[in-house]
């Protein structure tokens, strides 16, 4: 219970420092408007997956992917500067975040099937 709530915490951390590294920090221009959505820690807290949501097309989505992934090692870097009072920076890894696409499609289909059911009382 106690590791849980440890983890939490050290997840909205790592939220809150990555997302400003990243708006204010990073200068690589492939890196475009990045939402980071969520955090998911290892239980060691040794590893970070970083789910990322991107503004625009399939294209500068992949742009914007990889332009994190080459700075990577900076953000790491940085975020070690923003946890100095935690004993150890976690290695952390870059993910779109399909959860939001996955919701947004079920919503559509929501939107559909009522559709068709006001149809058929009408």
């Amino acid at each position: 219970m106690v590791l849980e709530q440890k983890k939490k915490h050290f997840e909205k951390v790592l939220k809150r420092n990555i997302s400003h590294i990243i708006h204010r920090k990073t200068k690589d221009p492939r890196i475009g408007f990045v939402t980071v959505t969520r955090i998911s820690l290892s239980n060691d807290l040794h590893n970070a997956r970083i789910y990322i949501s991107v503004l625009g097309n399939k294209e500068e989505q992949g742009k914007c992917l990889k332009g994190l992934h080459s700075a990577t090692s900076f953000i790491r870097s940085e975020l070690a500067h923003e946890l100095k009072r935690y004993r150890f920076t976690p290695s952390i890894s870059f993910h779109f975040d399909t959860e939001l696409e996955k919701t947004h499609q079920l919503l559509m289909k929501i939107e559909e099937l009522n559709r068709e059911s006001e149809d058929r009382e009408n």
